[in-house]
């Protein structure tokens, strides 16, 4: 019964205390008995336990680890139960443990005799059931035995939040056993309340600073703590002291020095949160931890170090002007610099396509095979560095040489890279210059050998000496180039010249002078022969280590003197080449290799310099008009001719202080750093113009061409010379569309119109992409009998507002974004599935005429598509402009047409007698049938002029087999007079206005088509 009570009272006693502990604890947690079974625990606990429930468990049941199960059992004197045993606390001995609540002058010594209490320690383990990491320590009381133990999940921080919820359930004497507790863990733990200034710290957080927790002026230390600190680190702590205690900064680290009670610097890393607050929302505790990371590292100092490191290297590469880029094939990322992007003509924000495919498709075709072949090696494995030199088109078009270095720092367990960082650098200049002095070496090497000059070198430090084969001739050795005996030279030299030779040697040795004497010497054949050296030092840095020479015969006078001239003039003539070399490709960055003018780097240059200022610019933009005709008649030799022309024209006109370039193939510019009057530049472009449009001949041609001139003129800083240049930009073109030959100024006008047409082609690409095209179909009728004999689908676009737009309005821009094949697809789409459906209704409908543009009849894989969509003979025909005829000698357009007809498709020329095709084109193209423009069908009715025109149209068409169809019938006189004339077929407002599907369906099933003119639902 004793025990019974005993066990009954320690456990009310712990119920209590743990009641308590829960709501002070800031990690998920439980408390166990002395028989280590969970009793109490802190709803996140309950929450990962999962069900069932942990209430009543054994804790031994949820560790799988032999040596942690028998350490802890050891601490509670039980039993180690395995896994899965399913032992609960009906099964575990009784452990005597002592009560709390007992008074502390009952005897327990009978208790004492039966168990000392348990082991001291702290247990870190896992546990199999929830998945975590946890520390196990026993509860205890003054030192007094072990009457339960406490589960604390191990945090990935030092501090976890705590609910607001259980800040209400707070009892002073509970924080105090709760202080306790966390006064166990491996960080110090610490306190602070900022309204009243308390402060509360573990004894761990005195001695980690060097206090003995003997000392009674703990609070002082806290006090002086503040002045403990480095100086440095005072403003960044304070301000995170600020932040914390407002709620601002929980769970943020802070990193500091702080000296140690024996006056060295220790490093503290910092962490705390709001674990209290009252029913305002004002802040009522803060808690906290330190750790002290002094003998791991400063993370400040190497954070600093790392920052200082990257910011030299960004420096660095941004100075020597490398191109970072940073592959992470895992994650699907490709990080490029700004520098990487502008060494290939791209800015920051331009949309750049970094797929493998591009990079060859940039990659100069010389050079994909190697460079494809370094990727794959370093892919997959085969080498772990990066190096490449390959071309690559810049974005103006040209091609850049680029050295490419890189590493690979990270594989997959296939062995994969996935993580390749490197830098590239722009060598083209380099490689030019290379190419220059590799061409001068080479041509050093021939006169080297020519004068036949031998070369030695001489290494001071070892005292060894190396003989070219000239050398080994000039001496007499019968001995391959090689190392020589160091005294055979001076054993060599005649013994009158000896002394005055060796001692200038021994001035060259000193670093005094260079080497250069004429001597005799005595051959090994006895023969004496005249000798010129001449030689230099080498230097390691400051210290000359060597010397390195040359070796004339000049036992010849003359032949020997000739030798040393030329000898001499080539080594300036090198320095002076070298020289002219700089300049020259300084000079050629800058300049239009063909006509010696500044050229856009230049321009560029002039635009960054006046970027900024206060002044008023001008620019001019010059394009010459017809300049391809010369190029393709004449030759390009005969086209570079007209360019250098033009530039000295140019030059002879535009004042001095204005800057003549040549920036595109055919595009000058004259750029103004101060605008002359507008009235004086429309001068000078108005006789440019002018003395460009005077023949000039090559080759005894006489060639003809222009100039279209485009101003503009604007106020610097409002207006960026970019800016001004594209308004020029833009009143050339204006210039161009208005016939020519002609200059034109910027006016914001032009700026509308060049915006017009961008929302004019953005809606028309957006009316692409939400199908708003559709067709309409105008009938066409028999001559005579006026029974409908065929249609024509016509496209619409039916925009967002309701209207609905020609092909008149749209079909040019079209034709500019290269969209046209979409709207042929579209109607051809919609043409079979309204067929289909008329054929379901049991409609009987005639052949649907559909235009087919140039570009989609270019299309290689037509026939392809036409053959998918099961065209029946006679279902369709296919209209084309008479502009095709040009185009027949195109192997894949006469491809097309062959096997279009084969399909049992008709071909139709649209719009006859209005383009530049022959009559032998028509015959050698075959049609069905050609179509007579309303442009000439409708003055038809005018005069006998007109009508001799159509009839001989339609006489041709006759004679050759070929049906004739005449658009734009709009009265009954066309009716009459093209009956009469033996037109074939009809077709125009006055007998049938374009219509929907819906109407046409309609007028199919009734048959009437007897709608006067203007008065259907024609669109």
């Amino acid at each position: 019964m004793e025990d019974t009570r005993l066990n009954m009272s320690r456990l009310l006693g712990l119920d209590d205390y743990a009641a308590q502990l829960m709501a002070t604890l800031v990690v998920d947690g439980a408390v166990l008995d002395d028989r280590l079974v969970l009793r109490h625990f802190t709803p996140g606990f309950a929450i990962k336990f999962g069900h069932p429930g942990p209430a009543g468990k054994s804790i031994l049941d949820y560790v799988d680890d032999a040596d942690k199960r028998a350490q802890l059992a050891g601490m509670a004197r039980l039993p180690a139960a395995r896994p899965g045993s399913g032992q609960n606390d009906a099964t575990l001995p009784p452990v005597a443990a002592e009560d709390p609540r007992r008074p502390d002058n009952t005897d327990h010594a009978d208790d004492q005799d039966a168990h000392d209490g348990p082991s001291s320690g702290v247990v870190e383990l896992t546990l199999t059931r929830p998945r975590m990491e946890v520390r196990i320590s026993p509860l205890t009381r003054s030192g007094d035995s072990a009457y339960g133990f406490l589960v604390q999940e191990i945090p990935e921080s030092s501090i976890s939040n705590m609910p607001i919820e259980n800040a209400g359930r707070v009892a002073p004497d509970a924080r105090a056993s709760a202080r306790r507790v966390l006064s166990q863990l491996s960080h110090a733990y610490w306190e602070s309340n900022p309204q009243t200034g308390a402060f509360v710290a573990s004894e761990l957080w005195y001695l980690m600073r060097g206090h003995r927790v003997e000392e009674n002026d703990l609070l002082q230390n806290h006090k002086t703590w503040k002045e403990r600190l480095h100086p440095e680190d005072r403003p960044a702590l304070f301000d995170y002291q600020r932040k914390l205690q407002a709620g601002e900064a929980d769970f943020d680290l802070v990193i500091y020095r702080e000296r140690h009670a024996d006056g060295h610097w220790m490093t503290i890393l910092c962490k705390g949160a709001v674990i209290e607050r009252d029913a305002s929302g004002a802040v009522l505790r803060v808690a906290g931890t330190d750790a002290e990371i002094t003998a791991s590292h400063s993370t400040e100092e190497y954070i600093r170090e790392i920052a200082l490191l990257e910011q030299r290297w960004l420096i660095a590469a941004e100075y020597a002007q490398l191109g970072l880029w940073d592959n992470d094939e895992a994650a699907g990322t490709r990080y490029v610099s700004q520098t990487w992007r502008k060494m290939r003509g791209y800015g920051p924000n331009d949309a750049f396509d970094e797929s493998r495919a591009a990079l060859a498709e940039r990659t100069h075709p010389d050079d994909r095979a190697s460079l494809e072949r370094q990727i794959q090696a370093t892919v997959n494995g085969d080498t772990e560095t990066v190096f490449q030199e390959y071309r690559e088109r810049h974005r103006d078009g040209h091609w850049i040489w680029i050295l490419s270095r890189g590493r690979v720092i990270a594989r997959d367990a296939q062995g994969r890279a996935t993580r390749i960082i490197g830098i590239d650098t722009d060598i083209t200049d380099i490689k030019a210059a290379s190419e220059k002095i590799y061409r001068m070496s080479r041509r050093l090497e021939v006169a080297i050998q020519a004068t036949r000059v031998g070369i030695w070198d001489a290494d001071l430090a070892k005292d060894e000496v190396v003989w070219d084969a000239r050398m080994m001739e000039i001496f007499g050795l019968d001995r391959p180039p090689g190392p020589i005996a160091a005294d055979y030279w001076e054993n060599a030299i005649h013994p009158d010249d000896k002394e005055r030779v060796l001692a200038q040697t021994a001035e060259v040795e000193a670093g005094k002078t260079t080497f250069g004497a004429d001597y005799r010497i005595l051959r090994p054949d006895g023969k004496q022969r005249y000798i010129r050296s001449r030689s230099t030092m080498l230097f390691d840095g400051a210290v000359g280590h060597g010397l390195i020479g040359v070796d004339w015969d000049i036992t010849a006078d003359v032949e020997a003197a000739a030798e040393l001239s030329r000898a001499h003039a080539l080594a300036h003539r090198r320095n002076e080449e070298l020289e002219q070399a700089r300049a020259e490709m300084e000079h050629n960055a800058l300049h239009d290799a063909l006509t010696d003018l500044p050229n856009r780097r230049f321009i560029d240059q002039q635009m960054q310099a006046v970027r900024g200022q206060k002044q008023q610019i001008a620019v001019m933009q010059l394009d010459l008009d017809r300049f391809k005709q010369i190029n393709d008649t004449l030759g390009h030799a005969a086209g570079d001719a007209v360019l250098r022309h033009v530039a000295q024209v140019m030059v002879g006109i535009a004042p001095e202080e204005a800057t003549v370039a040549r920036v595109g193939g055919d595009e000058f510019v004259i750029f103004f750093k101060t605008a002359p009057r507008p009235s004086s530049i429309k001068r000078i472009a108005e006789k440019i113009a002018y003395a460009l449009e005077i023949p000039f001949e090559v080759n005894a041609k006489e060639c003809r061409f222009g100039v279209s001139i485009g101003i503009a003129i604007g106020d610097l800083p409002r207006q960026t010379p970019e800016e001004v240049f594209e308004n020029a930009d833009m009143a050339l073109y204006e210039a161009k569309d208005s016939g020519r030959g002609r200059s034109m100024s910027f006016s914001d006008r032009m700026r509308i119109a060049v915006e017009t047409k961008r929302l004019l082609a953005d809606a028309l690409l957006g009316g692409l992409e939400r199908d708003e095209f559709y067709c309409v179909y105008q009938p066409q009728f028999e001559a005579g009998s006026l029974r409908l004999s065929g249609l024509e689908a016509l496209v619409r676009w039916q925009r967002p507002d309701g209207t609905v737009a020609p092909p008149s309005v749209f079909l040019e821009m079209a034709e500019e974004l290269g969209v046209v094949e979409r709207l042929d697809q579209r109607v051809l789409e919609q043409v079979m599935s309204d067929q289909a459906r008329w054929s379901t209704l049991g409609l009987a409908a005639p052949r649907v005429a559909v235009n087919v543009s140039a570009r989609r009849l270019a299309d290689p894989q037509l026939p392809q598509r036409l053959q998918q969509l099961g065209i029946r003979p006679g279902q369709l025909s296919f209209e084309l402009l008479e502009t095709v005829f040009l185009d027949t000698h195109n192997p894949v357009i006469a491809a097309n047409i062959a096997a279009i007809r084969s399909m049992g498709i008709e071909i139709e020329i649209d719009d006859f007698g209005t383009g530049h095709a022959s009559i032998v084109g028509m015959l050698q193209l075959q049609p069905s049938r050609l179509k007579i423009d309303q442009q000439i069908v409708g003055p038809l009715t005018k005069g006998e002029k007109q009508g001799t025109l159509v009839r001989s149209i339609i006489d041709i068409g006759r004679m050759h087999g070929i049906d004739v169809i005449a658009e734009g019938v709009e009265t009954a006189d066309h009716v009459r007079l093209l009956t009469a004339m033996g037109c074939n077929y009809l077709q125009g407002y006055g007998l049938g206005v374009p219509m929907p599907e819906a109407e046409l369906r309609d007028r199919l099933r009734s048959g009437d088509w007897s709608t006067p003119a203007g008065t259907g639902t024609g669109c």
